[in-house]
């Protein structure tokens, strides 16, 4: 489980010097350094679930969360992760494995957040719906349908069965927060398979 430095000083009171004995400690194996202040005492932790301690707010999306519901090929992707005001990719390398933190827009953060819990620890993923729109938004933008084709299920590898599982009405809700050319082409991607009606979601 995921344990800070204030809380093992507090249970290593009985030590005359608490920081010494949890450098020890994990000279030995037994504690595993997260990052500053963060410990985790199983090596074996899949490393998403320790995404939220590493930098926050941030959330799990992008290929990552694309993986973690079968919408891509399962390839062995860093955690890739949403944040607010990362003006460039940011990288943090740990034992765990890397993890990559990528900015997208204050407007379309809070939509489509998924509370898991798993193994006693929480995190906080995106909907598929959500991490698609993400990965979009960081993707360079196509210049017409036929390139955001081969965008869509060449390189980021959706599906093309899959991409209609996904909820046509949170992806064009969704798609307006991002001000993003793929993503207006998105919408007109999906309304040529559901029709005009479906472009909008009431409130």
């Amino acid at each position: 489980m995921i344990r800070t430095t204030a809380l093992l000083i507090s249970e290593l009171s009985e030590y005359v010097n608490p920081k010494a004995k949890i450098g020890r400690m994990v000279e030995k194996g037994e504690l595993y350094p997260i990052i500053r202040g963060f410990y985790e005492d199983d090596p074996k932790t899949p490393p998403h679930y320790l995404a939220g301690v590493i930098y926050g707010p941030s959330y799990i999306s992008f290929e990552y969360a694309l993986t973690y519901y079968n919408m891509i090929p399962g390839k062995k992707y860093p955690v890739t992760c949403a944040a607010l005001g990362k003006r460039k990719e940011k990288i943090h390398e740990t034992s765990f494995g890397t993890f990559t933190y990528r900015d997208i827009p204050a407007k379309a953060y809070p939509y489509e957040l998924v509370l898991h819990n798993e193994d006693g620890y929480s995190f906080i993923m995106a909907s598929p719906e959500k991490a698609l729109c993400d990965t979009l938004y960081n993707s360079a933008p196509a210049a017409n349908l036929k390139e955001f084709k081969t965008l869509l299920f060449d390189e980021i590898g959706i599906g093309k069965r899959k991409i209609f599982r996904l909820d046509p009405n949170i992806l064009f809700q969704l798609a307006d927060l991002y001000g993003c050319r793929n993503l207006h082409i998105l919408k007109s991607f999906m309304r040529k398979k559901y029709g005009k009606n479906n472009t909008t979601v009431s409130e």
